[in-house]
């Protein structure tokens, strides 16, 4: 079995140090051959060296360099797709570190059930640099990537959480039959949009592939303090709703009547949540009022990528919120 792991990466050179450190250092089984491809996107740090320097010195894996000038995550991401030569991928962000057995446990699923199932995903659990707010819990799954669905496996399916690029394993004859990653979508440069894991899980269920969580899929993902804030979830969720109108123009459109070109169910949803916002703070519920900010923020997203980017109040807005929110990606 031949395991192609890439590795997206954008001016982290030391994060993705420890990234490459973990994938040269997990235990690879002996009937498992794995290649990394480093798919460096503009970076102007140290990236290269590192990438080439650590090649040179490690045994038991490949590690490549590939360079992919067109910005954004899902750009380098095919990029390393088109090359990819083999059975299985997986796609690991270079803030992202596997566990010691990752690889076995990846060979245990796919040789024992190859007939059964098309791809896998677990467990990305954070190595946090300070202590969580105790509101932290609608920031998990989206925002910070913390996504622990549990201690027992089962299937993907339209109602359950998606797997994401961050730490999916899939049949590379699943790229052949419905194509790459969306490259509208997807974090640009150190941006909020996203929306790219979305678009692909939904091409995955509706295709018919099957898939399973295995809680002992395991990857640890870096969660630097900047990200444990109400500020980033916020902007994050504003991202969200972005993200949300580039796939309604470019691969699913929203179905439903609209106004002023936003479905206008939308409108209702946003109040609704507004309305559950204030309640719940006059009420003192933290976590409750800030889960339900994510209706009115997706929705002010969504009407700024369609009336207000690219003009010249959406160019007064963007520095607005980039000196609120230090752009930082995924």
């Amino acid at each position: 079995m031949k395991l192609t792991v890439i590795v997206p990466t954008y001016n982290r050179a030391e994060s993705l140090r420890k990234t490459l450190d973990s994938l040269s250092s997990a235990a690879v089984p002996p009937e498992m051959k794995v290649d990394v491809i480093v798919a460096d996107n503009n970076s102007t740090d140290d990236t290269p060296q590192i990438v080439r320097d650590l090649a040179s010195r490690v045994s038991g894996i490949s590690i490549k360099y590939l360079f992919e000038a067109q910005q954004g995550r899902s750009f380098a991401v095919n990029a390393g797709l088109r090359i990819a030569d083999a059975d299985i991928v997986s796609t690991i962000d270079d803030d992202e570190q596997i566990s010691a057995n990752w690889y076995i446990e990846v060979h245990k699923i796919f040789s024992e059930r190859w007939e059964q199932i098309d791809f896998a995903g677990g467990k990305i659990l954070p190595n946090l640099e300070v202590e969580p707010p105790e509101w932290v819990e609608p920031l998990k799954v989206g925002a910070l990537c913390w996504r622990d669905f549990g201690d027992e496996e089962w299937k993907y399916d339209q109602a359950s959480p998606i797997i994401t690029g961050a730490h999916g394993v899939f049949k590379r004859s699943i790229f052949e039959k419905i194509g790459f990653y969306n490259e509208v979508l997807g974090v640009k440069g150190k941006g909020f949009l996203g929306g790219e894991d979305e678009v692909f899980y939904d091409q995955l269920i509706q295709s018919g592939f099957r898939g399973v969580y295995c809680p002992r899929l395991v990857v640890h993902h870096d969660v630097p303090a900047r990200r444990l804030t109400k500020a980033f979830y916020r902007r994050w969720l504003f991202g969200v709703g972005m993200s949300r109108r580039l796939a309604d123009l470019h691969y699913k459109p929203i179905v439903g009547a609209r106004f002023f070109s936003i479905p206008r169910w939308m409108f209702k949803w946003a109040a609704a949540g507004f309305y559950q916002m204030l309640k719940y703070k006059i009420l003192g519920k933290k976590v409750e009022a800030l889960t339900a900010e994510n209706k009115p923020l997706v929705f002010l997203g969504f009407f700024y990528s369609t009336h207000v980017e690219g003009k010249r109040l959406g160019k007064i807005v963007q520095k607005v919120l980039d000196r609120l929110v230090e752009p930082v990606g995924r």
